[in-house]
């Protein structure tokens, strides 16, 4: 990817993630945050912007690893994003774009490197979610056993 190409994805990452700073602070933030704050469709739009980077990985031959790791920040930043306020906070905290545009990046420097990290990074995602899965169902368990004992 040419230099000037590296600056474009890197100047739309900035201004969706860190263009302004609150006065008095280190805390930076984008556009995106802005945008999530309309009702109902705020965070959907400000997503659909963020597979910007996503395209691009695929059009650079960015492979299934990768692209699912992009698609998982955008999904991350999208979902709790639309939670009122902490989804603010979060989108201020997170920086999907800026971190889809640094996978970007790596991902025409050192194509095989960033495949491998995607891989682990997925596989932790799903090991996080397999957990919070198991958590929940020992947790219904746990309160239905409760809710017998009290009853009989």
């Amino acid at each position: 990817m040419p230099d000037k190409k590296q600056n474009t994805d890197k100047q739309l990452a900035e201004l969706l993630d860190s263009k302004f700073r609150i006065p008095g602070t280190n805390i930076r933030f984008g556009i995106d945050p802005i945008i999530g704050l309309i009702p109902g469709a705020g965070d959907v739009f400000a997503g659909v912007i963020s597979l910007y980077f996503l395209i691009q990985a695929a059009l650079s031959g960015g492979r299934v690893s990768v692209l699912g790791r992009m698609f998982l920040n955008i999904l991350l930043d999208v979902l709790i994003g639309s939670v009122p306020v902490l989804g603010e906070a979060f989108d201020i905290y997170w920086k999907a774009n800026l971190r889809n545009s640094r996978i970007l990046n790596e991902l025409q420097q050192h194509p095989r490197k960033t495949t491998s990290e995607s891989w682990l990074w997925i596989w932790f995602v799903v090991a996080q979610f397999v957990g919070i899965i198991i958590g929940i169902i020992l947790l219904i368990g746990w309160a239905i056993a409760e809710l017998f004992e009290l009853i009989l």
